[in-house]
């Protein structure tokens, strides 16, 4: 009587493996438009979702800079992720069938060098149309009318560029203060809130001069947070 021969948990589990890399491999290479749909619609999904988690994050932790990195593979995904599967896999696919073989392999690990290239560059230097401050977003949904704009410019004094802002109203606010890297650049406890700073104040955050202004009440607890970089300020005219 024979006895069957039992697969060990090392074997299943290559096994599964294998066919896992298998399945992927079939639908990274689907080349019908409703995969080609799916599958950037699903990266369009995926990129958003890491793109909005790490800004929200970064808007409650400013010192945790390694956030810009997925923030830039999000942000990045969105547009190329659709590009990769809508443009360079139907046109690997065509040279595979048209017999350039090598190329055809070449062309996806290209595109997909690329596109990380591409995240460690902004990653490293983030552009200010990347971040949000969705801090002041969510503290304005806690219950308190104090609503203030935060209008900044930015000049060059003396070869120095500097940074002028106000606040559009002062109520409920008992004074401001600037504050980059968790150090205090200055505070205004006088209304209209009107100040100045120059980039030598600022502390740098991957590549860029950032600071954050910060109101609080006669409590010192803060009501708003606003986050800014300088090169998300425009030139005075």
């Amino acid at each position: 009587m024979s006895q069957e021969s039992v697969e060990s948990p090392l074997e299943w589990t290559r096994r599964a493996a294998g066919n896992t890399w298998k399945a992927v491999k079939s639908v990274y290479w689907a080349n019908s438009p409703s995969w080609r749909f799916l599958k950037s619609g699903a990266l369009v999904f995926f990129g958003f979702f890491f793109w909005m988690a790490a800004n929200v994050l970064l808007s409650f932790q400013s010192s945790w800079e390694w956030l810009y990195y997925p923030m830039a593979y999000g942000f990045v995904l969105v547009l190329y992720g659709p590009f990769h599967h809508v443009v360079v896999i139907p046109l690997a696919v065509r040279l595979r069938r048209g017999g350039r073989t090598r190329l055809s392999k070449r062309l996806p690990n290209a595109s997909l060098a690329v596109f990380f290239a591409i995240v460690v560059v902004i990653g490293t230097a983030p552009p200010g149309v990347m971040a949000f401050d969705f801090q002041s977003a969510i503290e304005s949904s806690t219950g308190t009318d104090i609503d203030p704009s935060l209008l900044c410019t930015k000049s060059v004094n003396d070869g120095t560029t500097e940074v002028h802002c106000h606040l559009t109203e002062s109520r409920g606010i008992d004074h401001v203060q600037v504050v980059s890297s968790g150090e205090v650049v200055t505070t205004d406890e006088d209304p209209p809130f009107e100040f100045t700073v120059s980039e030598d104040e600022l502390s740098t955050v991957t590549g860029q001069k950032q600071f954050q202004v910060v109101l609080r009440d006669g409590d010192g607890n803060t009501v708003r947070r606003y986050t800014r970089t300088l090169a998300m300020i425009e030139e005075a005219d």
